[in-house]
């Protein structure tokens, strides 16, 4: 189940209605909302997916987690709304403490802060974060992953492993595997190395291989973020061959999508240029009409 069409109205202040292809890149300079783009796709996907309810619990502080510090990125929640195709995510917020989701005026889940205490042999003291109570599970029609920059955090890698195990257990081929280490904790290992030391760029090369293998909805911040560029190629390579899985991710370098630009034809990618002033969508072919303001990109 792929998105023809994406409509945001507010979420993190972005307007856009756009329709979507099988690749969709995302470009801007740095404040352009990007990231709130992707981030807002995933989490109306989530609460329309096959994802277990501690999953979507894990999954959301990831991506709050992502932007550097959970509640900032969840007080700058606000009113919004979601439209993946004809099916509307709202997020309603309550008080500074509480956000609400509904999906076509129907409430599907509380998101609300709780407090905890941390208390360590040095430090002690409250810990707030976003607890997830699911309300209603409504049809499900996605398998959403997102990766972001900070994807061997939260769990994350171990999550990414355990969902595509779930689904493709025959299917998967690799050194990857759950252990549990000295400490007592589950970690993955990459062959007898947990897979924290093996390198950040084939971490996330293998991340995204088993993304691919176990999503239907796949985004991706900063594709290049770790990559040697021969990686990139790979990548790129592996999204234009996995057919089932939409992909949207976004880049900072011109040089991935001039890559891109080798690999996919106009058909199954666009390119989405996002700005302070509005948004545009270009074919993989028109890079070398895009106008000043992509200057910066080295087109121009």
């Amino acid at each position: 189940m792929s998105i023809s069409e994406v409509k945001i109205e507010g979420f993190r202040g972005l307007e856009i209605a756009s329709k979507l292809k099988r690749v969709n890149i995302v470009v801007g300079e740095n404040g352009s909302g990007k990231t709130s783009f992707l981030e807002s796709i995933f989490m109306s996907a989530l609460f329309q997916s096959d994802i277990n309810d501690n999953d979507v619990h894990t999954s959301l502080l990831y991506v709050l987690n992502s932007r550097g510090d959970i509640l900032s990125a969840f007080s700058s929640l606000s009113d919004s709304k979601v439209t993946l195709d004809n099916i509307t995510t709202q997020f309603k917020k309550v008080d500074p403490y509480s956000l609400d989701v509904e999906i076509n005026n129907e409430k599907v889940a509380e998101i609300r802060i709780k407090s905890g205490n941390l208390t360590t042999e040095t430090l002690s003291g409250p810990l707030l974060l976003p607890v997830i109570k699911i309300v209603k599970r409504v049809e499900i029609k996605y398998s959403p992953i997102y990766i972001s920059t900070f994807f061997d955090s939260s769990g994350n890698p171990e999550r990414i492993y355990s969902i595509a195990k779930r689904k493709n257990k025959e299917k998967i081929k690799s050194d990857l595997e759950i252990l549990q280490d000295e400490f007592g904790q589950f970690k993955l290992y990459y062959g007898k190395l947990p897979a924290y030391v093996m390198g950040r760029g084939l971490l996330k090369r293998e991340l995204i291989r088993l993304s691919l293998m176990s999503s239907n909805i796949l985004l991706i911040d900063e594709i290049e973020n770790s990559l040697h560029p021969d990686l990139v190629m790979e990548v790129l390579k592996d999204i234009k061959d996995e057919k089932n899985t939409q992909v949207i991710f976004t880049t900072h370098v011109n040089e991935v999508i001039k890559m891109a630009g080798k690999v996919f034809d106009n058909e199954e990618v666009q390119v989405l240029y996002l700005s302070r002033g509005g948004y545009k969508t270009y074919e993989i072919s028109e890079i070398s009409e895009f106008e000043k303001p992509l200057s910066w990109l080295g087109y121009v």
